[in-house]
């Protein structure tokens, strides 16, 4: 372990931890993202991403961040932190011990638009950050191959988020999407059709057939999706619900339609 102990708040590598957490435009400027526990960093490095810096206490690297401290490649930085001024940087009740600054840029969304989509997702303003997290952690368990969202929603690469993705970030291809009603007009002369999720519609969700290339649109949580994308939309579907409930957690409603579509798909090819 390197002799050196960070020990002040002040230190400028601290500092930089800080501003990484918390701002969005940092994260983009600087091409590094901030985060922390033992998990999101294995994740990290099983995708193939070299940490810039990994911080850590004396306590966690002498209990079992040793194996995983010592494995790292030789080019990455290596910082010990004493343990009352990591618990400073950590956005956790119960500090991991561990954390680390990730090179990591999104996607250009024109770039996940050259190969053949067949199963993706559209987020539109989503706000929430733990819905966010969720529904890229379900994507990427269930084989999605991009997620496109629009301005206006909680950031991927936020603090709140990767926690709630589980290191699923660093598994599907995000991007955000500037003006998402060209990208919408793309996939569909791509062969994608696009459905939007809408409380409202006619249709049930398990009456549609999923088995061809689609777009799934999921809204804001309050108001839904934007009037112009749900026009655009080749349909919309509806999950029924019981009890007078106007509409469902947007995170579970996304992975009842990722979930049906991947049974429509097992089923047709089982046939």
């Amino acid at each position: 372990m390197p002799p050196h102990l960070i020990s002040s708040p002040d230190n400028p590598l601290i500092k930089e931890f800080a501003r990484l957490a918390r701002s969005r435009k940092q994260r983009r400027a600087s091409g590094l993202v901030a985060i922390e526990g033992p998990n999101l960093l294995e994740q990290a490095l099983a995708a193939g991403l070299a940490p810039a810096v990994v911080l850590f206490t004396p306590e966690y690297y002498a209990g079992r961040g040793r194996l995983l401290i010592d494995s790292l490649p030789i080019t990455v930085r290596r910082a010990p932190v004493v343990e009352k001024v990591f618990a400073k940087l950590s956005a956790t009740e119960t500090p991991q011990g561990v954390a680390a600054l990730i090179p990591y840029r999104e996607p250009d969304p024109a770039a996940l638009l050259t190969g053949t989509l067949t199963l993706a997702l559209l987020l539109d303003r989503l706000q929430d950050p733990g819905n966010m997290g969720t529904i890229l952690r379900t994507a990427a368990a269930a084989g999605v191959e991009a997620v496109f969202y629009t301005p206006g929603s909680a950031d991927p690469l936020s603090p709140k988020v990767l926690r709630s993705t589980a290191g699923a970030l660093f598994q599907i291809p995000v991007a955000r999407v500037r003006e998402p009603l060209p990208l919408v007009e793309k996939l569909q002369r791509d062969g994608l059709q696009v459905t939007a999720a809408a409380p409202r519609a006619e249709q049930i969700y398990w009456n549609a057939d999923f088995r061809r290339p689609t777009l799934f649109i999921i809204g804001n949580e309050k108001s839904g999706i934007s009037p112009d994308l749900c026009a655009a939309a080749d349909g919309t579907v509806a999950i029924p619900q019981a009890g007078g409930q106007d509409s469902l957690n947007a995170a579970v409603a996304a992975a009842i339609l990722i979930y049906e579509a991947v049974r429509q798909r097992h089923h047709a090819g089982g046939r």
